[in-house]
Formats: structure tokens, sequence, C-alpha cells
């Protein structure tokens, strides 16, 4: 069985004009927030037990959690100081099998999990092709193997996709990522590390983390308004769109 965490702490400061109180995992397109979203096509994926790290306006996701079953909030008290991977640690301080770590601002189509699930490699994350989409965190994966990723693609030996922002940890890695944090709190003093271009990398030297690209996958996150845009328009109504039934 696998659990989820979702990362939702985040004040989402290039959006304040659009969010004004809202935080970002709780953007509404049609009628659906895209934590909700996520929270819908988890379920249907068979994942049943959900940590949500809040921080920013965390009481509406307790508010939320109570219209779900199996929805836990946990808090990240320091969220406004604290890289991602503090709100991480925090997740999987609570969770005691394998996990599927998201973030709250993604949008993606429903294809994405089961393909990270249904992978023999427990310890993966999933890329996509290029989607222009700006901000983008690039993968070097040589032979599937996660190396190295980094918002500058100069400072990458290879590309071999866009990090998407689903990744799927073992018992195992889930401890690493939690040693790796410690580590970085008592050399630097502080707790900004980033989960997935330091925490995941410096893991994927001790034990290997697989990459899935799907180089046709439809997903899109959210940071600024820009971005909104292209989630609403673009990605949207590519992922609500019902994949045609293959007959044999």
């Amino acid at each position: 069985m696998t659990d989820a965490i979702i990362l939702a702490a985040g004040m989402g400061v290039r959006l304040r004009s659009m969010l004004h109180d809202r935080p970002k995992g709780l953007i509404e397109i049609e009628g659906e927030t895209l934590v909700g979203r996520s929270v819908r096509l988890l379920r249907t994926a068979g994942v049943s037990r959900i940590t949500i790290v809040a921080g920013f306006e965390a009481q509406q996701y307790e508010w939320f959690a109570g219209q779900h079953s199996g929805i836990e909030v946990v808090m990240n008290e320091d969220f406004a100081a604290t890289g991602s991977m503090a709100s991480l640690a925090i997740g999987l301080r609570r969770v005691d099998r394998d996990v599927l770590v998201l973030e709250s601002d993604l949008v993606y189509e429903s294809r994405a999990l089961p393909a990270i699930l249904d992978r023999p490699a427990v310890d993966a994350t999933i890329a996509s092709g290029p989607t222009g989409a700006g901000d983008e965190v690039w993968v070097d994966a040589p032979d599937g193997w996660l190396r190295a990723m980094s918002k500058n693609v100069h400072e990458l030996a290879g590309v071999n996709g866009e990090f998407v922002g689903i990744t799927r940890l073992s018992r195992q890695a889930s401890h690493e990522m939690l040693r790796a944090f410690e580590e970085f709190v008592d050399r630097h003093g502080h707790a900004r590390m980033d989960y997935e271009t330091d925490a995941l990398v410096q893991v994927s030297a001790r034990c290997a983390i697989a990459v899935h690209l799907i180089n046709d996958l439809c997903w899109g996150e959210i940071d600024d308004e820009r971005q909104y845009e292209r989630v609403r328009t673009g990605v949207w109504p590519v992922v609500t769109r019902e994949r045609p039934k293959i007959t044999t």
C-alpha cells in the first residue's frame, strides 16, 4: 500500500494579487480545486491515506479535509522561513509505508499516477518532455536513473526530461531524505532546502531513483499568473477530457 503527501505550505507570493487569502492548492478551475482534483485522482488510483502539509492559511486546508475522509492536515509552522524539504520532512515523519509525494499546485493527466504506482522500482519520479511553461526543473537521468536536476540547464551534463513534481519513495528512501535534511540543517544552520533539486538528488547517490519519462504527458504547475492562464486554457481542457477507450 502507498500513502500520499501533498506539499501545500507555500505562500504563493507570485500569485498573491489573484489568490488574496487562499493558498495555491485551493485555486478553483471550473468548480474544482487543484488539491481536490489530486485527492480525487489519488483515490481512483487506490491511495486512501493522504497527508497535506499546510502552512499559509492552513485552516482552509483543515476545512477542506473535514469534507473528506482519510485526509490528515499537519503544519509547517515555520513555512515562511523554510524550504520544501522542511515540509516534506514533517509529512514523512507521519507516514510508515511507501509514499507518493505531490505538489499542491499541479494539474496533470490522471494516467501519471498509475504510471508511477505500477512501476517495479518503488523509488521513482516522473519526468515529461519540454512544456515551455517557464521556471522548468530539468532532469539529468542517463539510462533512466536520476543523476542531477537544475533550473539552469547549463549546469547539467545532459537533459532527459522535465521534473513534474510527482515522486514515489520507499521507506528506505524516505529515511534517506530525512537524513539528508538533518545533515543540511546541521551544516547550514537553516532549513531552506528544496526537496527535489537538493534532497532527492543527494539521496539518488545513496539509493537509485528511477526517472519515468512520459514524453507526451500534459501537465502544469501554477506559480504565477502566466502559468495559471496556461493551465486554465491549455492544460485543463486536455486533462479533464476523457481519453477514448481502446477496444480489441
